[in-house]
């Protein structure tokens, strides 16, 4: 998780050349491609849409569904905005009586709750969105200059922990610490893609589409060409700096990067990156790649790997969920899963 209460990534990674590439074979006459794109949630929100002519009316429909359906679902997910329904939750966490009665949760609300815990268990501890109180610890040791003290740390993981949230399935939650703060930012935008991506396949179930936020969580649905999606990514890690191209079908890419994104206290580098199962920030940097069937769990997973690093039981970890990734920190150690070279476009 993220150090200053920012995005859950800082992005310094250049995803481009998103869409087909002009190699291959060409577009269906009869297929046209409609494009937008606008400012959202922070970042900008692009989409590339392949369909039949006939279906125009109908793609351009579901754009004008989209770009209400965007804010609406950031009304709910946003820490940023003190009327969200994220914020009301913090605030009833907040409450002196809330160990003694349960909290009402609107749907879209404990659904990506509910994803964040399957996260959290499958990461084992490696992702949580209840790490508020340890951001706010780091964010002011930052300010003053200062390291945290044992006992500052000791009392805001005491105020943290997925397992302090007591998800029934039901639409409700039961808190068992007073305290926590919820934050969405590690995998709203990736939810919100599935979200437009469910709607999209119901509406345009013949259709293809790329689906991008701020070049960091994207969803590539069916297939425009016969050649799958193709994505151009250039890290900018000084031990891997080659561009790779990714073919996508019906996945979602998540890039996350801890590289050149750091405070300082006493003169010593701290990493923006937290680690949820010790409360100590990450000393490595590092740039993740996460492909799944889902954006929202590829967007928990990639925060996720910048905080277990490059070593076989995070391997395992990732692997064990049914998830392709790889994971590249800077001093060149690296590792992925079996199945990302099955995804690479070999030049």
């Amino acid at each position: 998780m993220k150090l200053g209460g920012t995005h859950r990534r800082v992005f310094v990674l250049a995803l481009f050349a998103l869409g087909c590439t002009s190699q291959g074979p060409a577009m269906p006459r009869d297929r046209i491609t409609i494009a937008d794109g606008w400012l959202a949630m922070g970042s900008f929100f692009e989409i590339e849409i392949r369909l039949e002519r006939d279906q125009a009316k109908a793609g351009r429909a579901w754009l004008a569904w989209a770009r209400d359906e965007i804010p609406r679902l950031e009304a709910i997910y946003s820490r940023h905005d003190p009327a969200s329904a994220v914020a009301d939750l913090n605030r009833a966490l907040a409450r002196e009586n809330v160990l003694t009665k349960s909290i009402d949760l609107r749907p879209e609300l404990e659904s990506i709750l509910l994803l964040a815990a399957e996260i959290g268990t499958d990461s084992g501890g490696a992702f949580d969105v209840t790490i508020g109180p340890l951001v706010e610890v780091w964010t002011e040791g930052v300010a003053k200059g200062s390291w945290p003290s044992p006992d500052q740390l000791q009392r805001a993981r005491n105020q943290s922990g997925s397992e302090a949230l007591g998800l029934r399935g039901d639409g409700r939650l039961e808190a068992h610490v007073r305290g926590l703060r919820i934050d969405l930012d590690g995998l709203s935008k990736g939810h919100v893609l599935d979200r437009l991506g469910e709607r999209f396949k119901r509406d345009l179930p013949h259709a293809a589409a790329l689906l991008n936020f701020g070049e960091s969580s994207v969803l590539a649905i069916g297939d425009p060409d016969g050649r799958g999606w193709r994505l151009a990514i250039r890290s900018r890690s000084a031990s891997h700096s080659s561009q790779i191209v990714l073919r996508l079908r019906d996945q979602a890419l998540s890039v996350s990067s801890s590289l050149d994104v750091a405070s300082e206290i006493a003169g010593k580098r701290v990493s923006h990156v937290i680690d949820p199962r010790t409360g100590l920030t990450v000393e490595h940097g590092a740039e993740a790649f996460v492909i799944a069937n889902r954006a929202g769990i590829a967007d928990g997973w990639s925060t996720a790997l910048l905080v277990l690093g490059a070593n076989p039981s995070a391997l395992q970890l990732i692997e064990k969920a049914g998830l392709e990734a790889e994971l590249i920190e800077e001093n060149g150690r690296k590792m992925a899963t079996q199945g990302w070279n099955g995804f690479l476009v070999q030049p």
